[in-house]
């Protein structure tokens, strides 16, 4: 196979090299029609009982995405403060996806007058705008109305944006932010705005950066070590030219297929660079080491060369694809195009190196002469590695020390893992946003918003009705976690108060449920968001605190049971952004624990069946297992969470570093033939193979911590903790199978052949 490969790809070079060049300009015109999409709402499983409950909400309720703003005035008159806010409140109003905007400007109170009884009128006068003592008694007479709109000392004054359902949120966001900043250029004042729907803009400059940056820094290193490793600008241009038609296939492809693009697709090619080069590496090491044995015959060399690396070159693609491919299964869309096209443009790697590498040696026939020094300087580096490599592992029993150390690390480790469900929190804490967050927290009770809608088989008309909304709503300000709690019940109290003297009185009842409009068109637009079409469904706000340790989800449970309990004939349904995104947190489990179990299992079946051996294929598997554990471990003590990006960590882990196991035994079995015991052939694997798995290890890993300089923290965690991952599989690698190997043998007939050690 090995041979006929060879000399066809030789002899049909150039129609080869011209289909492969025509039909890689095909896909990069695709290309440019990629769509970028960081909408994390679009990544939620459209069958999540959440998400499904969300989109009731928004049919049922206008204003289901809101944005929270504050501004912190250091001076200025309350008349200047407030003339301040009404400017601002008209610039965000003018913004398209703006549904409407509140703020003390334009917060409307009943009183007494009109036709019927009730009137209302602003609680800034226009006629009294300018008098500091009149405004300030306005709204501590109305500081039911005003609470979250001005603060005690009058230094922090809310505004909320309602948006529409049609938002564009990364262009919103961007004319949102350049407005806000605006604001902030003035002295004595600085804005904050923060909400869940904004990550997605965030999200876009963050991954604009790492393209426009990190990219071609890790091109250039990557290319740098190869040049360090090869010494011929010919090879490394051979290692790279194959990532770049990889690349090219790939996300041409995405964009033939209309597949958005979005923060974790953006890491396929920080990912895939290491690994082609990997193959690469492996491939042309030992057709150097061939060249020389066969005379400068290329095409003999690269015969032996295929014979020897084309097997496991393939067998580590495949584990590496379904390393990642397992990840198509997944409910979350981000992470099920990320397994797709990764695995794709792993395959794509494999075929390429395949083709291309020959194609490009074959440029130097006739130019015969070494290539690189035999005794290169890192060998003798090296050569102390794999001394204290081999006394370790084959002549002492101190790596039994290993043992408990490691199983207390994972211990501690995994039960400080958590997973993350405020996207605002997957931020740099110097982002505007996440810095609001925390001010709004300060003053707002919380960030994380959410909905308790209260439904009745028949209309909520009556007293009786409305007081147990009231029940509810005291039950759930109640509640620990809470912040505060927005109904129509200020309004309903201040409307009974006027009409009645009483609390909830059916009059007020009456006109608030009137579907006449009679209230205004500011009340209008107020019931809408709190009161159905329908009357049979009343919505209550809620803030959840931005405490780690408090569950929007059990706070929804509470809400429900109490609910259920308590209000016979009722029901509540609890959504919003808040509980979705910590019930996503449930998925992300899920699809760790699931994608992990897909990965393994078929990673496993193809190491027994390439090796021919079940206990091979078990030890192959064992240091990607340790290794694995340590950097989920790692997570917890580092304090990394799971989220929509580092998701994908474990199975990055387990399909690169299966690669070192794979090149060790295939080692191992290619060395055993020519070796009279199982010690001698252990000891000159680890020499033979530790110098190329090392140098793949610190170009894979090198490839990936240049993500540690990206602008968004779960792509910085992504990278520090792979090239964690890629430098623990290469030691568990070269540690733990020799350790295996030398006492119970690989279980094939190559082992048998000698019963010594």
């Amino acid at each position: 196979m090995a041979e006929f490969l060879v000399k066809n790809i030789l002899r049909y070079r150039i129609p080869l090299s011209v289909v492969l060049i025509l039909t890689t300009l095909f896909f990069g015109f695709f290309l440019t029609k990629i769509q970028i999409d960081n909408d994390t709402y679009k990544a939620i499983p459209a069958s999540l009982k959440e998400k499904i409950e969300y989109d009731k909400l928004k049919e049922e309720f206008t204003t289901s995405i809101s944005v929270l703003c504050l501004f912190e005035f250091s001076s200025g008159t309350l008349s200047q403060k407030v003339d301040s806010v009404s400017a601002w409140s008209e610039k965000y109003r003018s913004l398209k996806y703006v549904a409407n905007v509140s703020s003390i400007s334009t917060m409307q109170v009943p009183v007494k007058g009109g036709f019927l009884g009730i009137n209302s009128v602003a609680i800034i006068p226009g006629e009294h705008a300018d008098n500091d003592t009149i405004i300030r008694a306005r709204i501590k007479e109305n500081r039911e109305f005003t609470q979250l709109l001005v603060s005690d000392d009058e230094t922090v004054f809310g505004m909320m944006i309602n948006l529409t359902d049609t938002v564009n949120r990364t262009s919103f966001f961007k004319e949102m932010t350049a407005l806000t900043d605006s604001i902030n250029r003035f002295g004595n004042v600085k804005a904050y705005f923060t909400s869940e729907a904004a990550v997605s803009y965030i999200t876009d400059i963050s991954m604009k950066h790492d393209f426009k940056m990190l990219l071609p820094i890790c091109f250039l290193i990557i290319a740098l070590l190869l040049y360090r490793i090869f010494r011929r600008v010919l090879y490394v241009l051979a290692a790279l030219l194959v990532n770049a038609f990889a690349l090219i296939w790939t996300f041409g492809l995405m964009g033939l297929t209309n597949t958005p693009f979005s923060v974790v697709t953006s890491v396929i090619p920080i990912i895939l660079f290491p690994i082609g080069v990997a193959d690469a590496i492996h491939i042309i090491k030992t057709y150097i080491l061939r060249y020389r044995e066969n005379g400068g015959n290329i095409e003999q060399a690269l015969i032996s060369t295929y014979k020897e690396q084309l097997t496991p070159c393939l067998l580590t693609s495949l584990t590496t694809f379904f390393g990642f491919a397992s990840f198509v299964f997944s409910p979350i869309l981000w992470t099920s195009i990320f397994g797709l096209f990764t695995g794709i443009a792993v395959v794509c790697a494999y075929i390429f190196n395949v083709l291309l590498i020959p194609i490009f040696l074959s440029i130097e026939h006739g130019n015969v002469k070494s290539f690189a020094p035999e005794n290169p300087p890192e060998e003798k580096f090296f050569g102390l590695l794999w001394n204290f490599i081999d006394t370790i592992s084959l002549k002492t029993r101190r790596w039994v020390i290993l043992v408990p150390v490691l199983a207390i690390f994972f211990v501690i480790g995994f039960r400080m893992v958590h997973v993350e469900s405020n996207p605002i929190m997957m931020l740099p804490e110097e982002n505007l946003l996440r810095k609001s967050d925390k001010f709004i927290e300060q003053h707002f009770g919380g960030t994380r918003f959410f909905s308790a809608v209260i439904r009745k088989n028949e209309e909520i008309r009556t007293v009786e009705d409305w007081k147990t909304i009231n029940r509810i709503s005291s039950h759930i300000e109640s509640l620990d976690g809470v912040g505060n709690v927005t109904t129509l019940l200020p309004l309903l109290t201040r409307v009974s108060k006027l009409l009645s003297g009483e609390e909830i009185s059916r009059p007020a009842v009456s006109m608030l449920t009137s579907s006449s409009g009679i209230f205004g068109k500011n009340y209008s637009n107020l019931l809408k968001t709190f009161l159905s079409k329908d009357r049979k469904e009343v919505r209550i706000g809620v803030t959840c605190t931005n405490d780690p340790d408090i569950k929007p989800t059990a706070i929804a449970r509470n809400i429900e049971l109490f609910v259920k309990d308590s209000c016979a004939g009722w029901e509540a349904v609890v959504s919003g952004q808040a509980v979705l995104t910590e019930a996503m947190s449930l998925v992300l489990i899920n699809t760790q624990i699931s994608s992990l179990i897909t990965t393994f299992l078929p990673v496993v079946l193809c190491l027994i069946l390439f090796f021919r051996s079940l206990r091979t294929g078990v030890f192959a598997v064992i240091p990607i297992i340790a290794a694995t554990g340590f950097v989920y471990a790692s997570m917890g003590v580092l304090g990394v969470t799971i989220n929509l990006v580092t998701v994908i960590i474990m199975n990055t882990c387990v399909g690169i570093g299966i690669d070192y196991s794979i090149h060790f035994v295939s080692g191992y079995i290619y060395t055993r033939k020519r070796s009279s015991s199982r010690f001698q052939a252990l000891q000159d694997t680890i020499r033979s193979k530790g110098t190329p798995i090392l140098l793949n290890t610190l170009i894979v890993g090198i490839g990936f911590l240049i993500l540690a300089f990206s602008g968004f923290p779960p792509v910085r965690d992504f990278g520090v903790l792979v090239f964690i991952s890629m430098m623990v599989s290469a030691f568990f690698s070269l540690l733990m199978l020799p350790i295996l190997i030398r006492y119970f043998g690989i279980g094939s007939a190559i082992d048998a052949k000698g019963k010594s050690l």
